[in-house]
């Protein structure tokens, strides 16, 4: 018989929420003004500064309409800078701002630490097997 709670699909959500919420209490408790979606957009800025909207959109899998708001909201708060595209200035390239930049390993280490208290008690091969399986889900639902 089904039972929600066992589901795969609720103990994702579940999980991803509660991953979520320790997160921004972390953020908040360091008194960072950021929230998880705008730490997702930071983390791709870190690997490669730059960016277009559209390419933030695709690689956080989210639609471009709520990218545009959220980069607009981390522009006001002095997270992020947008400049013209230097050969399509219909496009606008997304970069850190210096502030950002400073607080990289900051911003960074609390993320690492949400990562580490939700695989506390877990052993490595099995939570790096986990991985592996939730990149597999993903790839068979895409």
């Amino acid at each position: 018989m089904y039972k929600l709670d066992e589901s795969l699909g609720y103990k994702l959500f579940q999980g991803s929420r509660l991953m979520t919420n320790r997160l921004n209490q972390y953020f908040r408790l360091k008194g960072y003004p950021i929230t998880h979606e705008q730490w997702q957009v930071l983390s791709r800025l870190f690997d490669r500064d730059g960016q277009t909207q559209q390419s933030l959109a695709s690689l956080n899998e989210r639609d471009e309409p709520s990218v545009s708001r959220l980069v607009a909201n981390m522009e006001r708060s002095g997270l992020i800078e947008r400049r013209p595209h230097p050969t399509d200035k219909r496009i606008n390239l997304v970069f850190l701002s210096e502030q950002s930049k400073r607080l990289q390993d900051e911003y960074t280490a609390i993320a690492e630490q949400t990562i580490q208290d939700a695989s506390s008690g877990i052993d490595p091969d099995v939570f790096a097997e986990c991985l592996r399986t939730l990149d597999q889900i993903r790839r068979n639902l895409s």
